[in-house]
């Protein structure tokens, strides 16, 4: 005599067993789609597409812009990314004339704005804000550069560090510091750097005064900011140790405001004429999820 069947067995339609194997076959079917299981990574060397505002030409490319002028810079516009900090300029090719690509800077003794051999700094203008920087690094002046300090001193001091002081015509006095931890690359990080015009990694302690200061973004610093092109002239560097680059970074400004806008920043190989080096950057001040006062030096978390 057959067994007899369940209640539960009973009441299973009878297209049960064919559902069944439909479900089965749709799994295994899921199983064997391909996936991709890398994860996607910025590349901080590139860049992503640009607005360009009138007077300013765009590139064929992405990411790069035409500017004849600091004014041509200054209307190009941030895309919100963080790839976008970076633009690369005309082509990506430095404009110095053949003079200013064979110029040295020799140190002055007891001149604060070439302190040492290869570094030219500008003095502080009018309102108390850090000017162009030009330099010559090579293998040599990276190589007697001595441990970097912990941190910046207070009296390192660029325009707009603290919101409502004064320039007294020498220094930044008053105030008050506000640096507000934003979320950046995984992490929470201080918004606000003060950041090297010229990098301490090409002359060291003679870099580390007001006047080679500007307060700069986490971004426009280091993520990925001006550590691009400083990687950049490291690598190029110790990849032909007999070469020397020139180097000019200028922060831009509109009006009357404290913070930069933004810096502009061309490298090029000397002995060869760019062959090993050619880089000219525009590298935006900004970060994502910020509106930041460029007037007064106030920030505002989104």
């Amino acid at each position: 005599m057959a067994k007899k069947r369940s209640k539960q067995q009973l009441g299973r339609p009878k297209y049960f067993k064919t559902a069944v194997t439909a479900l089965v076959l749709v799994v295994a079917a899921f199983s064997l789609w391909p996936t991709d299981t890398k994860q996607t990574k910025h590349n901080f060397g590139t860049t992503t597409s640009k607005q360009i505002n009138g007077g300013v030409k765009k590139d064929t490319n992405p990411g790069h812009a035409q500017a004849a002028t600091n004014a041509d810079l200054l209307k190009i516009q941030w895309d919100g990314t963080l790839d976008g900090d970076i633009v690369h300029i005309n082509n990506n090719q430095a404009s110095f004339t053949s003079q200013e690509l064979n110029q040295k800077f020799p140190g002055v003794l007891g001149d604060k704005l070439r302190p040492i051999d290869g570094l030219s700094l500008s003095a502080l203008d009018s309102l108390g804000r850090s000017g162009q920087a030009n330099f010559v690094a090579t293998m040599a002046s990276m190589d007697n550069v001595t441990k970097r300090p912990a941190r910046i001193p207070d009296s390192v001091r660029p325009s707009g560090w603290y919101i409502n002081d004064q320039f007294n015509g020498t220094a930044w006095v008053g105030g008050y510091h506000y640096n507000p931890k934003v979320k950046l690359g995984g992490s929470t990080q201080s918004l606000w750097n003060k950041s090297h015009i010229v990098g301490y990694q090409f002359f060291g302690m003679a870099t580390m005064m007001t006047e080679n200061m500007t307060t700069g973004t986490r971004v426009e610093n280091a993520y990925p900011g001006q550590l691009v092109p400083e990687d950049d002239i490291r690598a190029a560097l110790k990849a032909h140790p007999n070469i020397a680059i020139r180097g000019q970074v200028t922060p831009l400004y509109i009006g009357t405001e404290r913070i930069p806008r933004g810096v502009h920043y061309m490298a090029k190989s000397v002995e060869d004429n760019g062959q090993s080096l050619n880089l000219n950057y525009w590298i935006f001040n900004v970060q994502p999820g910020i509106t930041i006062n460029y007037q007064t030096g106030a920030s505002q978390i989104n």
